[in-house]
């Protein structure tokens, strides 16, 4: 009898276990799929992102996943893979035939592929009237963050006895952030934070932390919407005028190419530039609404003196937020800005329409230079914005586009088309053009270059299910610039294409193949010979696999060559990594990569997406030969306590040092330790 009742409990517990387990993985393919999106939609950014709007939300629908049978065409935009057309099919098909059951029933939707549902999944849920009142209201979130690498950096050392080190703080980054949020009423939090190397409750920074930020956000169900008070941001139309923060680019989701104004939307990141200070309004009633906003902040700039007036001027805005050596405290908050206007919106159906008006004024005029591609830049200490911007959703065809002009009457406009055509057959269209002379200084449309100026260009996007499990996607970008670039000597041309084949073979095996190719002008002024632009093209090939051999582990794989050519220059870059995603206990999840790289040079350098702590990525390059290793741990000891911890080396074998002035450390390796607690109540 003793024995049986041993085994029982034996049993009970291995089905404990597994359930245990079972859920871990629930949360782990939410994560995966989390790092799919965030790879896709972020290949067009190169290097480290915290806090990205884009997975902000994802992070917060994945962990309160959104209700599809309550949500509002808003909140849906939220998701970031939804457009009109899409929206509209939900809420018209919720109309008619009320609440969704299960993902299954999205599949009648004729505008919702199986791979979007599929990428949908870990993000919504399907409440029940009845259970609604079981939703926890009021939700609070504390997040803390330390970073530091080593071998140091030289400018930690001090030069002499009579010369101070470079970097006067510790070499340590700190972050923190708290979110008070009650559902659908008000929402407030803070955030602090420190770059390593900058003064902490001393010199500089006597206060404290480097940079503070805060706010509070209220929504209401009248004629006032929402209130936001501190630091916020603006996204309007498909982002010509004002779409601060993350923006979607080119990416292996062709389609997904309109932007969703989102209008105001609380500040949560740490970049200490690109956002606004003070306070913004929304009023409306049914489907007309206006946006209200009005900041004044200081912003970092490169000041100089002007040689015709002797004013003190600035050339330009430094959105780095280093305030370690003297001359980075110099420029540190040295121009005023302020920035006021209105957004006026109509929404009927499958109709928007906007409308917008800003305008922008900084205590100090800024001068660019005089260099021939200078010359269509912005001078002066103040700019005016206006624009208008449409979206219009008919049977599988949604339209949409902005036209916008700056102070100085140059325009800007984009226009495109997402076409539905078969629940197998998608496809996209966009055309845009900025004059060389147009000016937005938190503009952020789907362009080649950043800034949203000279350049015109046509983009095509495609997106096919051939066969069951089997996705074809592809884009092919034309672009021109009607006026010189850094980077040039004449006006030039250039072309961006992709295409990629993934293969769902089950739940347990993915892989895809992906191929791009970019060609585009550079200067080339080495030579004996006058100058002259030559085209410069890249061939990127990926190999990427994901085999879950079960519930406890995974593998991952991925092999990427790229192939550079520049006038008589050829180089070519190869890079493998190997994932191992393993959990050995329910609440702990470990991740290991090993990757060995070998490149020509730098302009055969590769970047690949690495997983990081919560609310953060990061997208390293590699370059020459070498080796890199990382640890990522996930530990849940509770519900409310998240634990995260990575450690990563990285060896160049050929080289002798590693960055270059302060940065510059003496070996052939770096190590990166970084760790996070988050609590949530």
């Amino acid at each position: 009898m003793a024995d049986k009742v041993g085994y029982l409990l034996i049993l009970i517990s291995l089905i404990t276990f597994c359930a245990k387990v079972s859920a871990q993985k629930l949360t782990d393919e939410k994560e995966r799929q989390i790092e799919q999106l965030i790879e896709s939609l972020s290949e067009s950014d190169d290097g480290e992102n915290d806090n990205p709007q884009v997975l902000d939300d994802l992070v917060k629908y994945s962990g309160n996943p959104l209700d599809i049978n309550s949500a509002s065409s808003e909140e849906l935009e939220q998701l970031h893979l939804l457009d009109l057309n899409q929206i509209n099919e939900i809420l018209n098909y919720r109309k008619n035939y009320g609440y969704f059951i299960s993902s299954y029933e999205l599949h009648a939707l004729k505008t919702l592929t199986p791979g979007l549902i599929k990428a949908l999944e870990p993000f919504i849920s399907f409440i029940q009237a009845d259970h609604k009142n079981e939703e926890k209201r009021i939700r609070q979130k504390l997040l803390v963050r330390a970073k530091t690498t080593f071998p140091l950096a030289k400018g930690y050392s001090s030069v002499s006895e009579n010369k101070p080190a470079a970097y006067p703080g510790l070499p340590i980054s700190l972050y923190t952030r708290y979110n008070f949020e009650v559902q659908g009423k008000l929402e407030l939090g803070f955030i602090t934070d420190h770059d390593p190397g900058e003064d902490l409750f001393k010199g500089s920074n006597r206060k404290g932390f480097d940079f503070y930020s805060g706010f509070i956000s209220w929504q209401g169900k009248s004629i006032v919407q929402q209130i936001t008070v501190g630091d916020y941001y603006l996204k309007f139309g498909q982002g010509l005028n004002f779409w601060s923060g993350s923006g979607l680019g080119k990416s292996s989701n062709a389609i997904n190419i309109v932007k969703t104004g989102q209008g105001i939307r609380p500040y949560t990141s740490s970049d200490e530039n690109q956002y606004f200070r003070g306070m913004a309004a929304v009023l409306g009633k049914k489907s007309i609404k206006m946006t209200l906003f009005y900041s004044d902040k200081k912003r970092d700039a490169n000041l100089a003196l002007d040689k015709v007036s002797g004013d003190t001027v600035f050339t330009s805005l430094k959105t780095g937020g280093y305030h370690r050596t003297k001359s980075e405290i110099e420029d540190e908050k040295a121009v005023s800005e302020r920035d006021f206007g209105a957004y006026a919106e109509w929404r009927k159906n499958n109709f928007r329409l906007g409308g917008l008006f800003s305008h922008q004024q900084f205590n100090l005029n800024m001068i660019t230079g005089t260099a021939a591609y200078r010359t269509k830049s912005f001078s002066g200490n103040e700019n005016t914005n206006t624009g208008f911007d449409y979206q219009w959703a008919i049977h599988r065809i949604q339209l949409f586009g902005e036209a916008a002009m700056s102070m100085n009457q140059k325009p800007a406009f984009v226009q495109g088309l997402i076409w539905h055509v078969h629940p197998q057959l998608n496809m996209s269209f966009y055309y845009r053009y900025f004059d060389p002379g147009f000016h937005s200084f938190y503009g952020n449309p789907l362009s080649e270059g950043s800034e949203g100026r000279n350049e015109r260009g046509f983009y095509t996007g495609i997106e096919v299910y051939p066969f069951a499990k089997v996705k074809i996607s592809g884009y092919a970008d034309f672009y021109h610039f009607p006026w010189l670039t850094y980077s040039t000597l004449a006006t030039s041309s250039g072309r961006d294409l992709m295409s990629q084949v993934e293969f769902s073979l089950s739940k347990k095996f993915y892989f895809y193949i992906k191929g791009k190719f970019e060609t585009k002008p550079q200067k080339y002024t080495k030579g004996p010979d006058e100058p002259f632009d030559f085209d410069e093209s890249v061939n990127k090939l990926r190999l990427h696999l994901e085999w879950r051999i079960n519930n406890l582990f995974s593998l991952k794989n991925r092999f990427e060559h790229v192939h550079y050519r520049f006038y008589q220059t050829a180089e070519n870059g190869f890079l493998a990594y190997q994932d191992f995603d393993f959990t050995p206990i329910p609440h702990l999840d470990w991740t290991i990569r090993y990757a060995f790289f070998n490149t020509d040079g730098y302009n055969s350098r590769i970047y690949t997406y690495e997983n990081d702590l919560l609310y953060s990525f990061s997208i390293p390059e590699f370059h020459g030969t070498g080796h890199r290793v990382y640890l990522n741990l996930r530990w849940q000891p509770t519900r409310s306590i998240t634990a995260y911890f990575k450690a990563g080396h990285t060896i160049h074998s050929s080289a002798k040092s590693w960055g270059s002035g302060n940065d510059q450390t003496e070996g052939n390796s770096r190590t990166e330790l970084r760790a996070e607690l988050f609590f949530k109540f």
